[in-house]
């Protein structure tokens, strides 16, 4: 016998038909015993078994997709749309206590019917108040900034060259009356020389004209020490010293630097420091470089003051006034001390994208102990506000293009979506315009109410 014949195609031609009469065989007896169940009309019980007498309770589940309700089975299994479990229909009935408030004698701790379309758990209910929590605080973030006022601009009076610096790289600590720099200027050789010829004169008629050039001397920025030590050698002072005018840490803006390469001032421009290019690179301005009358040289920023720059949402600031007390957190030191101060005044234009009102507060800097870019958090309690009346925030649910709160209806423990017109804010708590009366209760959290498959469809209060 060949052994290629068990694996020729005429040996599995002659197996196939048996192996499909066998399994007719099955499906037939499978047919008859679902036939025979049918016709008895009732399902087995066999005595004593208490599983099998709640069979037909456990048959009459049915199981859905809490995301995809349209999906009914009649056993566990998995949503053939997202693939999570689904859960038992049943399981989401349930009843709601609702404290009784109406005079139709309902029980106090009576129930609200869930429909299926809601998962529920206990509704806390709320009265409206007529007046705002005067506790609500406004909680802003914000950063410590310098105050542009205490800016001391280093210009030269008069063109020249500079001969030699005394400060090197940007954020140099420098004091009141510290050398800056020594500037050679041919203009002011040649003032000198008028005082030093004056003086050699000795004419009591020219005592007017030699006032007059002592103080030209003192307007193109010689000290009165200057120009008497010019008296006193009787020779001009080729380099000139130039001091600065406050304490405070030497810096150059980009317009500054831009300046100093052009020969070209740019006053008024709005000084932007802090990148991390002007923390490393050197001063623009160089020994050598000749520089025109007028033209800032160098900055000071003076931080004995600072401010802080607080954002402020819009809902908040109504609520916000200049004099208001606020509370300022540093967040790299929770533990501190809060620095007390004073809301100096509200920015009239919106920071930037962000869509937020920028609150300014000045706070003193003794010692520097505050830093430029320091993350702050501003705390403000602002007073009790009356007018309309004031609900959780949580109450509230925002469609989109209204809002509505769950009220309670009269003389029944059923809520019901009523649209409001909500107003200013106050930290936690929302007011409500129009929609509701001071005698309404109405659910605490309305998202506890709200599920996603179900559109809320709020009535107005014909009442109001």
């Amino acid at each position: 016998m060949s052994v290629k014949l068990n694996n020729s195609p005429t040996t599995a031609a002659q197996h196939r038909p048996l192996g499909w009469l066998v399994g007719l065989g099955r499906l037939a007896v499978l047919l008859a015993g679902l036939a025979a169940t049918a016709c008895s009309g009732k399902p087995e019980n066999p005595a004593g078994d208490p599983a099998a007498a709640t069979a037909p309770a456990a048959a009459a589940d049915v199981y859905t997709c809490s995301m995809h309700p349209q999906i009914l089975r009649d056993e566990p299994g998995d949503c053939p749309i997202c693939g999570m479990n689904l859960v038992k229909k049943a399981s989401m009935m349930t009843t709601v206590p609702v404290p009784a408030a109406s005079a139709s004698g309902t029980a106090a701790g009576g129930t609200v019917p869930a429909s299926n379309e809601q998962v529920l758990t206990r509704v806390q209910l709320v009265q409206p108040s007529p007046t705002a929590d005067s506790a609500a605080t406004i909680v802003a973030p914000g950063t410590i900034a310098y105050d542009p006022r205490r800016f001391e601009n280093v210009a030269a009076r008069f063109g020249g060259r500079i001969e030699r610096l005394y400060v090197r790289y940007q954020f140099q600590p420098v004091r009141a009356g510290q050398k800056l720099f020594d500037i050679y200027s041919p203009e002011l050789v040649t003032e000198q020389q008028n005082l030093l010829f004056l003086l050699k004169t000795n004419d009591p008629d020219d005592r007017a004209l030699l006032n007059a050039s002592r103080q030209k001397l003192r307007l193109l920025g010689l000290t009165a020490a200057q120009v008497r030590a010019v008296e006193q050698r009787g020779l001009p002072q080729l380099s000139v010293s130039v001091f600065s005018p406050v304490s405070g840490y030497v810096m150059e803006t980009g317009a500054a630097a831009a300046a100093g390469a052009s020969g070209m001032s740019q006053p008024g421009s709005a000084p932007v420091v802090g990148t991390a290019l002007e923390q490393t690179a050197p001063l623009a301005i160089q020994e050598g470089q000749y520089v025109e009358r007028g033209q800032r040289v160098l900055q000071v920023a003076n931080i004995d003051q600072v401010w802080v720059r607080l954002q402020l949402y819009a809902r908040d600031v109504a609520a916000v006034q200049p004099g208001q007390p606020v509370e300022i957190t540093l967040n790299d030191r929770p533990q501190a001390p809060a620095l007390q101060a004073l809301v100096a005044l509200l920015e009239p234009v919106l920071a930037g994208d962000a869509a937020t009102v920028t609150a300014r507060v000045y706070l003193p800097n003794p010692g520097g102990q505050l830093k430029i870019g320091q993350l702050v958090t501003g705390r403000i309690t602002p007073p009790a506000a009356s007018g309309g009346l004031w609900v959780p925030a949580t109450a509230v649910v925002d469609l989109g293009t209204r809002q509505v709160v769950f009220r309670q209806q009269p003389d029944s423990p059923r809520l019901l979506a009523v649209a409001v017109v909500t107003g200013a804010r106050r930290g936690t708590q929302v007011q409500v315009v129009r929609g509701l009366r001071p005698a309404d209760r109405i659910a605490e959290n309305g998202q506890f109410l709200v599920d996603s498959e179900s559109f809320i469809n709020p009535v107005a209060d014909a009442q109001q």
